[in-house]
Order: structure tokens, then C-alpha cells, then sequence
């Protein structure tokens, strides 16, 4: 019955090829030579790749991502470094055996020897056969490695009981070719604004160390895939990140990151204006090394803006994603197990307050807040973008997958960004907001509700984007770490603030978003670089062979959000000692 089912799957998807190849939709008409050597290949594997008696692939898909950028970074005016760069890399999907059972979801002892971390890099030149050549090596590698993994999948499945849910999902062919643009970003326009921002913070005594970061970037995709589908698009993106660092007097590092994000160069802000971002900045910087701890404080805590965005990137939306744990050798499989998101047995259950709802919407570009980043046309696997409704008024309805499933989702939401399952436009709303006075006076009520001096008012929490990666806020096992409070207030009876050296939230998991008991009218839109432990692990456990160049964006709108309750504290650690010598610049 295996073998039948097999061939049948086998059957149907050279079958949807065949059909998709008589009408040439994907080379026949474009006329690209690099899409014609992916397509000529591509069904030359189909049709012959097996070794010996072994099974064929009854999947195959191949991605190639042309990048070319440039970027340039500055310390307080001095170029650092400056680059112009130009790739393009092949990914390889096989799946061998069947739907139900193949090559994928599966974790071995030896992580680092899968080709999904290898570079299969493609030549720049449009040569036919230099580039089938190139393509061949690297299915072969594809092909060996999938089979050699369905072999150790069998094995650890021989004493184990396995769910029913299908490690790969169906799709229709969809064919998608939008216009390939091959705009070069200007070095010398990325070179200057590195210099005149990273200048700025020379105005600033109160940092210690900055860096200027300006990248611009444009990304060509081709892909096929043997069910005939197909797609040609292209992302650009331009980022400025300004980072800063310094020293409160007893030695704690104090971190602030502003960060610029636009889909073209044209489109980012002027210069004067991050510029006096970057003032901003330096002044909250100062402030915060003169300005005392929170020892312990337990009580309401309004998050504004970036903040709001950030804590529901780091601390929620992780739990959106439908991720499954892979099966895996014994000496990991409570690794493997860590995959499983429990949000998948919650569909159906509150997750979050009655006024708030949640979707995801690749095809959005821009709403209330402004613009939105992480659209996109079609995914990485082929499946045309769509909304998807994740919470309304507060109970989970669904989760975002890829086409390999989890229980209770029966079709994938579109969400392939790259190699890994990601959001994209991820929006949280309201039909009960308040306006920011009614916000702010029902925050101060909580707070005279509960006997305190004063409340905790929040604008920004830090990021992987900081100068110093190790500056970590303290983990415990199984918790959420939400980042350092950056920027945090607070905010006394008689409406006067003082801001916070440092502080770190406690104590905060997914539940607490369940009992935010008010919200803004206002949303505003943030890009952060969301790190998503579980859908990382299940990277690891797909058949993508090579990586892939796509950096995807996400962007998370969402009101301002007011926590009847929260713990906040003082960081723990030790802090390095402060430089014994003053700043040479302000000496």
C-alpha cells in the first residue's frame, strides 16, 4: 500500500508538472536564461534522478536568489568600512518517499553536515550550461543527502509511535512573474549618509561608543517547482541603524538603537530627520546614566510606540507560528520536542483580551500607522500570498504554517519567508480603543487604584539590532527574555517623569497578554528583527538545501498597550568597570 501510495504521489505531481510544461508559463514565454537552465533541470531530474533501486524524488524545487548591495558603516563621522556586493545562490528542495511520510521534519545528531547550511553559490554570468552544471551537482548532494535522511527517519520511527499528521501538503500550481529590477543602489549616497549621521554623535558627550550601519539591497527570486508552479519577484530594501552605548557611573551598560527601514532608498527619511532622531537619542542617553534604578516594582505599565511592538514581537508572536516538533535521534529529541508550539492545542481558546484582534497580510502595503514592510506577492514555497484572521476578539481561530502542517490546519497560510516559517505583516487592532488622553488617565487610575506613587510608562525595549549583543537580560529556563527596557519613565500622581537607568521585566509570559485592559486608538508600525527559537529548530528539520539570500521583514502594528500588572526590576550581573581614562573626543 506504501508503494502505491507512492507511486500515486509521484504520479500526480510529474503529472501537474507535464501539464504546467505544455503550456510553458514559466520559460517558454519570459524568455529568462536563468529560469529556462532551473525549468530544463529541473525536469531532467524528475524524469531520471535514482540511484540504484532506491526511491525517486516526488518533489523537487529549485530557488535562485541574485542579490546585489551595498552597505557602509561610520564611527563619529570616520568611514569604517564600505562594500558592494553582488551573489546569487541556488536552495535545492527533494522529497523522497511520500506526502505522508518523506525526508522532512526530521533531526539528526549531525546538524552542521545538512546542506542547508551549505552556499551553493550559482556563477553571474547567464551561462545555460555553466549554470545546469552547478545545479546538477547540487541536486545530486540534495538527492543523496534526502535519502540518506528518510533512511534515518524510518529507523527512529521503528520504536516509536508517530501522530497522523502528513509531513507535506498539496498545492495548486500558481504562476506569479512580476518584473525583475536590477537598480544598483547608490555606494556614494550609502557612504555619505554613514559619515553625516555617525557625525552627529560627536555633538554628544554622553556616549561612549556609536555606530552608523546604512545598507541598501536588492533581491531578485526565481523558483520552480515540479507541480508546475512558478514565480519571478523582486524585494528592495534600505536600513540605517544608529547605535549607541555608555556608562552609568557605577559601570552598567546603557544601550539605545534607532533603526530606519523603507522599501527603497528614496523612500527612507531625511537625512535631518534621523539625524535629530540620533539627538534624541544621545539626550535619552545622557539622562538615563544620571538617572536612578526600580529596584522592584510591581504594578500597572503602559508600553508606547516601539515598545508595545517590540514586547509583542519578543513575547507573542512566536506563538502564532504553527511549528511541530521533527522527529528526531533519542539524544535529542527534547530538543526536537522544544519545537512543538502549545498555542497549536489553544485554537479555539482566549489567548488574548476581548478587545483585541490579530491577522497577518502579505498583500497589505500600508494602514493607519504608515507603511507596512513584509509584504509579499508569493511565498517560498509557491503559495500566493493571503490574509489570514490569527485572533478575533481574543480567541485564536488559527496559526500561520508552511505546506508541512501541524494538527488542525489543513492548508498552508503562505508563510514560507526564505527557509523559515515567519509572519509578515502582522497587525493587531481594535474597535475599543482610547485616545491617548483616556489612555493615559486610565493608567493613572490603576495606579492610584493601587496604592502606588507612581506607575512605569515604557517607549522602547531593546533589540538584536544593539551595539553590544551581549548585553542579554537574565534567562530562566522554559521563560520568556524579554529584552532590556531602553527607554522607560516614570510617571508620578502629579503627571511628572523621571527616567529609568535600566530596567528588565520579570516574570512575563504569552499569558500576560491576556489581561491588557486597555488599549490606543492610535497604531503605530515597527520592523523589529524577531528571533523565533522554535521555527529555527524546524528550519533545521526541512529538505531546503543551500541558503538562501532573502532577509525577510516583518512588520508589527499594534496600539499602545496598558498591563494592569507587571513586574519590573533592576538587572542583575555583574557591570564592567567604567574606562579609566575620559572619552578622547570630549576630553
Amino acid at each position: 500500500m506504501k508503494a502505491l501510495a507512492a507511486m500515486a504521489a509521484l504520479g500526480l505531481c510529474a503529472g501537474a508538472f507535464a501539464a504546467a510544461d505544455a503550456e510553458k508559463p514559466s520559460c517558454g514565454e519570459h524568455g529568462d536564461v536563468v529560469l529556462r537552465a532551473m525549468c530544463d533541470e529541473l525536469q531532467r531530474s524528475m524524469r531520471s534522478l535514482q540511484l540504484e533501486q532506491l526511491e525517486t524524488p516526488y518533489f523537487l524545487s529549485y530557488r535562485v536568489d541574485d542579490r546585489v548591495g551595498v552597505a557602509a558603516s561610520a564611527h563619529f563621522g570616520a568611514l569604517a568600512n564600505s562594500t558592494r556586493s553582488r551573489d546569487r545562490a541556488l536552495a535545492v528542495e527533494v522529497r523522497v518517499g511520500t506526502p505522508a511520510l518523506d525526508n522532512s521534519n526530521f533531526l539528526s545528531t549531525e546538524i552542521g553536515r545538512s546542506p542547508l547550511t551549505r552556499r551553493f553559490a550559482l556563477p553571474l554570468d547567464d551561462d545555460v550550461r555553466e549554470l545546469r552544471r552547478q545545479m546538477w551537482i547540487a541536486t545530486d548532494i540534495a538527492y543523496k543527502h534526502a535519502l540518506e535522511t528518510l533512511s534515518q527517519k524510518r529507523a527512529a520511527l521503528q520504536n516509536k509511535t508517530r501522530e497522523e499528521t502528513p509531513d507535506f501538503l498539496g498545492q495548486q500550481p500558481h504562476v506569479h512573474h512580476a518584473p525583475l529590477e536590477s537598480a544598483e543602489p547608490p555606494l556614494a549616497d550609502v557612504e555619505a549618509t554613514a559619515r553625516r549621521l555617525s557625525a552627529v554623535f560627536e555633538e554628544l558627550p554622553g556616549v561612549d561608543d556609536s555606530w552608523v550601519h546604512v545598507r541598501a539591497r536588492n533581491l531578485r527570486t526565481r523558483y520552480v517547482n515540479s507541480e508546475g508552479s512558478s514565480h519571478t519577484r523582486s524585494n528592495s530594501s534600505a536600513f540605517v541603524r544608529a547605535a549607541a552605548k555608555a556608562q552609568a557611573p557605577d559601570g552598567t551598560v546603557l544601550q539605545d538603537t534607532e533603526v530606519f527601514r523603507a522599501r527603497t532608498w528614496e523612500a527612507l527619511p531625511s537625512t535631518d530627520e534621523m539625524a535629530d532622531a540620533i539627538r534624541r537619542l544621545g539626550a535619552s542617553l545622557a539622562a538615563r546614566r544620571q538617572a536612578e534604578y526600580v529596584d522592584l516594582y510591581n504594578g500597572p505599565v503602559l508600553f508606547e510606540g516601539q515598545a508595545a511592538a517590540e514586547l509583542f514581537g519578543q513575547a507573542f508572536a512566536g506563538y502564532l507560528l504553527g511549528t511541530r516538533a521533527p522527529v528526531a535521534d533519542a539524544r535529542i529529541e527534547s530538543y526536537a520536542a522544544s519545537a512543538r508550539n502549545p498555542f497549536v492545542d489553544k485554537i479555539g481558546a482566549r489567548v488574548l483580551p476581548r478587545l483585541l484582534d490579530v491577522h497577518d497580510d502579505p498583500t497589505a502595503s500600508e494602514n493607519a500607522g504608515g507603511a507596512l514592510l513584509g509584504g509579499y506577492a508569493v511565498d517560498g514555497e509557491g503559495v500566493p500570498a493571503a490574509a489570514t484572521t490569527l485572533v478575533e476578539r481574543g480567541i485564536l481561530k488559527t496559526v500561520l504554517t508552511t505546506r508541512n502542517p501541524v494538527a488542525g490546519v489543513s492548508s498552508s497560510t503562505g508563510n514560507r519567508r526564505g527557509a523559515a516559517l515567519l509572519p509578515s505583516n502582522l497587525i493587531v487592532a481594535t474597535q475599543r480603543g482610547l485616545t491617548a488622553a483616556e489612555l493615559r488617565d486610565e493608567f493613572m487610575a490603576l495606579v492610584r487604584e493601587r496604592g502606588l506613587d507612581y506607575g512605569i510608562r515604557v517607549e522602547r525595549l531593546s533589540n538584536s539590532l544593539k551595539l553590544d549583543t551581549r548585553d542579554r537580560p537574565s534567562r530562566v529556563r522554559g521563560q520568556i527574555a524579554i529584552d532590556h527596557l531602553a527607554r522607560a519613565f516614570r510617571v508620578h500622581l502629579d503627571g511628572r517623569e523621571e527616567p529609568i537607568a535600566k530596567a528588565e521585566l520579570s516574570g512575563f509570559g504569552e499569558t500576560a497578554f491576556k489581561d491588557i485592559v486597555a488599549v490606543s486608538q492610535s497604531v503605530s508600525n515597527h520592523s523589529p528583527d524577531l528571533w523565533m527559537p522554535r521555527a529555527a529548530i524546524v528550519r533545521y528539520a526541512a529538505p531546503w538545501y543551500g541558503t538562501t539570500l532573502e532577509e525577510p521583514g516583518v512588520t508589527v502594528s499594534v496600539p499602545d498597550l496598558l498591563f494592569e500588572e507587571a513586574t519590573i526590576r533592576r538587572p542583575t550581573g555583574n557591570a564592567p568597570r567604567p574606562p579609566v581614562l575620559a572619552h578622547p573626543r570630549f576630553e
